[in-house]
């Protein structure tokens, strides 16, 4: 989102400043913040061809604070609903396919795409959220465990050398018998060099 749009900044609340501290003109915008939600119906599988494959409904909201005096019908609340499919068009056309990701459809929330809202405080400014959520199913190739929830998985030992034994049967050999073959040859590789 963050290179298709403008973003002040990813937070867990709603921007605090009425105008944008990112605009690089004399025009005032209004201050945003994009707020990531926890991952729901977050799902994983064992495939044969490529490991771990999981999906979830990845959850967001760009919300954006306007003046409190001005009237509903004065929000830009189309241009947002147009934000909203416009990044939804985005997911379709650049994450399917790439990376690790091998879907990623726009998905649909209980909510609606553009929600409005008093801020509760004395100006009474406009809090209006632009909703997105996108379904992705992706290839899972690394777990990123923090030691906080958990022990740090320990790595194998350094490999240095490895013995082969070579070892000759007889004719009528029995494989359950180990007295039925004799070790013929010893060989051993030096991986240290």
């Amino acid at each position: 989102m963050a290179g298709l749009v403008r973003i002040d900044k990813f937070d867990a609340d709603p921007p605090a400043e009425l105008y944008s501290t990112a605009s690089t003109t004399e025009a005032l915008y209004p201050a945003n913040t994009v707020i990531e939600y926890p991952v729901k119906d977050l799902f994983f599988e064992r495939s044969e061809i490529t490991g771990i494959t999981g999906s979830g409904s990845f959850s967001y909201s760009i919300v954006y604070r306007y003046p409190g005096d001005l009237t509903l019908n004065e929000l830009p609340l189309l241009k947002l609903e147009g934000l909203v499919q416009y990044l939804q068009a985005q997911a379709l056309l650049s994450l399917s396919g790439c990376g690790g990701i091998r879907r990623a459809v726009p998905g649909t929330s209980n909510e609606f795409p553009v929600q409005i809202e008093r801020d509760g405080t004395d100006q009474g400014d406009w809090l209006v959220y632009a909703n997105l959520v996108f379904n992705v199913e992706f290839v899972l190739t690394e777990f990123g465990l923090d030691p906080a929830f958990g022990p740090t998985p320990e790595l194998p030992p350094d490999l240095n050398e490895l013995t082969i034994g070579v070892y000759r049967a007889k004719t009528d050999f029995d494989v359950g018998e180990p007295n039925d073959s004799t070790l013929d040859a010893t060989l051993t590789v030096d991986l240290s060099t």
